[in-house]
């Protein structure tokens, strides 16, 4: 078995998309009954959104509700597929920051994390990572709202770096492209750390490479002085299309690799860029060694 197929086998993504399935309240009772959590289903049973008769759409009526109940769906087949435990001897708990976590007793090394926009949910398991975050994005501006108004809104997320890359493409759909993939790769890595909205946005940056869609990410400290994680792996790609407008989703993918075996490097502190090439000459998971497998309306898995 070569690298690449090892590789395969540490990690899994799963996607679904939420347009595709309507359930009735039969098929809705059922996936309430397999996620088999009372306090979650009474969590997603809670989302609530204006409809056009001037009530409320809830349960299967609500979009809301159907991605988060398909993210405990996925998470549940990560762990039945990657660590072949029985699907009632599956059970989750959530950290203090909210953070899902599996709270079966297993022997093996095993994170996962989940994420939607839109029409899509998607979900990945690790076998290698002490943590792995994960985030999509549909890449698209609000209605109603121009590129330069929507960016001025968002100032504050970036730091002056990552503002000068995404200002340097030469069109406004490749600027609306960077800006969504920094915003993947800041969200993966902040769902990997687990400290959620406790970390800034402006606190750390990354530099990208194009070539290979994969990325350094740069802590800042209070003087701006600079620290090289090279502990964490990113990728980023674009695995889906909208059908509506044809618009591309944009994946990132944060690999937290500390104090494992497979990774060798130790953080630094220096400001040459150099450094880009550190971990990720050895890179454990990319684009090109990552297979999606995407669950039809039936949840039986088919290859992508």
């Amino acid at each position: 078995m070569n690298q690449d197929e090892l590789q395969l086998q540490n990690f899994l993504l799963l996607g679904f998309d939420i347009s595709k399935w309507n359930p009735n309240d039969i098929e809705w009772k059922e996936i309430n009954d397999f996620i088999n959590d009372p306090i979650e289903s009474k969590r997603i049973s809670n989302f609530k959104r204006p409809n056009n008769n001037g009530g409320w759409s809830i349960g299967k009526d609500n979009d809301s509700a159907k991605s988060s109940i398909i993210g405990r769906k996925l998470m549940i087949e990560l762990v039945n597929n990657m660590l072949s435990l029985d699907y009632n001897s599956i059970k989750f708990k959530r950290t203090e920051s909210n953070k899902p976590y599996l709270s079966t007793t297993i022997s093996k090394k095993f994170s996962f994390n989940v994420s939607h926009d839109s029409n899509w949910v998607i979900a990945i398991g690790s076998l290698i990572s002490n943590s792995i975050g994960i985030d999509i994005m549909d890449c698209k501006i609000p209605r109603n709202q121009k590129m330069n108004e929507f960016f001025d809104t968002m100032l504050s997320c970036f730091t002056d770096n990552e503002w000068k890359i995404i200002n340097q493409s030469k069109d406004d759909q490749s600027k609306i492209d960077l800006f969504f993939i920094h915003w993947c790769l800041k969200e993966s890595y902040i769902k990997a750390d687990g400290k959620g909205l406790n970390i800034e946005l402006k606190s750390f940056e990354f530099i990208i490479d194009q070539s290979n869609q994969t990325a350094q990410i740069i802590i800042l400290d209070d003087k701006r002085n600079k620290t090289h994680l090279n502990n964490f792996q990113f990728t980023y790609f674009k695995p889906f299309k909208n059908d509506k407008d044809n618009s591309s989703f944009v994946m990132a993918i944060c690999l937290d690799l500390t104090n494992n075996n497979n990774n060798n490097n130790n953080n630094n502190n220096n400001n040459n860029n150099n450094n880009n090439n550190n971990s990720n000459n050895n890179n454990i998971i990319t684009k090109d060694n990552l297979s999606i497998q995407i669950l039809d309306s039936n949840f039986k898995i088919n290859n992508k």
